[in-house]
């Protein structure tokens, strides 16, 4: 279904099971309404990393009068947290009502651990938990890497009832460790008497950085350039429809949580701004729509989707030729499993970076502000 003048793609959307999340906040877009007009048009979750906070900060006055508050005298990571959090409650707050109106299935905001904790599983169990008690809301997703190191924090988390968000997923290997990390903590949160009703995961499956770094390494004029991403997030998702299968009988693991009130951990499809000017600006989104599923998207990308988006239901289509694609690298020379553990690495080490250029905005931003001010 291409979108026209009279429909709402967005809500088009959900009615074919795929949520849109705003990956973006700021103290101006909350303070504008505009976070609000969005979730009144559809929006039904927000997403933050660092580099979103970075940006909101460097790009806006809105937070100097915090920084001056006498907040300078404490350590940039303590200032930045404390306005993450006011954001991450408002937020939280404004989409409380979708969380209500579905029933705890959407609704959420997510706020990160700090990105220097990826390879330390108990230091991000210990930061998660201090995150989850400060924000105070059911509806807070704690984002956590889906490492080595961050798989067994995940089910530490969901086994005490804290949603978690598995970012900076790029293998097949890493989901299905990411998704069953999310069945045993659920187990262990039945059996300690925990409704399983009350905790949410999602798994976020990046896209785009995908094609970005498999096209650079493909032959000029490869049929193979674009289509590794959306090959990879199909054979995801088909991985998804067996792990968290509702009519398998004993044989499943989440159908008898699923009897007992348990959500599957939905698949998100992060990274879906497209990066090639060549390709259509909704290319993730048209073809990634699918039951049980979330794309994040910034703002300038919902109003590219609202106007020009084609929704149908699209993750399920031609998986056997995405198998087929992403077979077909080796035969190019490109060697996937060394692409997705780059990418991880990579990941890894961009969001750290942005961290460290957060905490130096808010040094540099704190004592200008002062200066002003005095």
């Amino acid at each position: 279904m291409q979108s026209d003048n009279n429909t709402n793609t967005i809500k088009a959307a959900a009615e074919l099971g795929q949520a849109i999340w705003l990956d973006e906040i700021s103290r101006p877009m909350l303070d504008s309404g505009m976070i609000q007009e969005l979730v009144d048009s559809g929006v039904r979750g927000i997403t933050t990393n660092p580099t979103i906070f970075d940006s909101a900060i460097a790009d806006s006055d809105a937070y100097d009068a915090r920084l001056a508050a006498g907040e300078v005298a404490s350590t940039p990571e303590a200032i930045f947290e404390q306005l993450a959090i006011d954001d991450v409650k408002e937020a939280a707050d404004i989409l409380r009502p979708v969380y209500d109106s579905l029933n705890r299935r959407d609704g959420f905001v997510s706020i990160e651990v700090n990105p220097h904790l990826a390879n330390d599983t108990e230091a991000t169990i210990a930061e998660a938990r201090r995150l989850w008690g400060s924000l105070q809301r059911p509806n807070i997703m704690i984002k956590v890497p889906g490492t080595p190191a961050g798989v067994p924090a995940i089910t530490t988390l969901i086994s005490e009832g804290i949603n978690v968000n598995v970012t900076l997923l790029f293998s097949i290997d890493a989901y299905r460790a990411a998704a069953n990390a999310y069945l045993d903590g659920l187990s262990r949160f039945v059996k300690a008497g925990g409704a399983p009703s009350s905790v949410s995961s999602v798994a976020s499956f990046f896209v785009s950085r995908v094609d970005t770094l498999v096209d650079s390494l493909l032959p000029a004029g490869s049929e193979l350039r674009g289509k590794i991403g959306i090959a990879n997030a199909k054979l995801a998702y088909r991985d998804y429809q067996q792990l968290f299968a509702r009519d398998l009988g004993d044989g499943s693991r989440f159908f008898s949580l699923n009897t007992v009130g348990a959500l599957p951990q939905r698949p998100l499809w992060a990274s879906t701004s497209v990066k090639n000017p060549e390709w259509s600006p909704t290319l993730y989104f048209d073809n990634l729509i699918g039951d049980e599923t979330v794309n994040t998207l910034p703002s300038g990308s919902i109003a590219e989707v609202q106007e020009n988006g084609i929704v149908s239901q699209s993750v399920t289509c031609c998986v056997d030729e995405a198998s087929r694609h992403v077979a077909a690298l080796s035969e190019e020379g490109v060697d996937f499993r060394e692409v997705t553990d780059q990418l991880l690495e990579e990941g890894i080490q961009k969001f750290a970076d942005s961290w460290d250029a957060l905490m130096s905005r808010i040094v540099s931003k704190s004592t200008a502000t002062v200066v002003a001010v005095g």
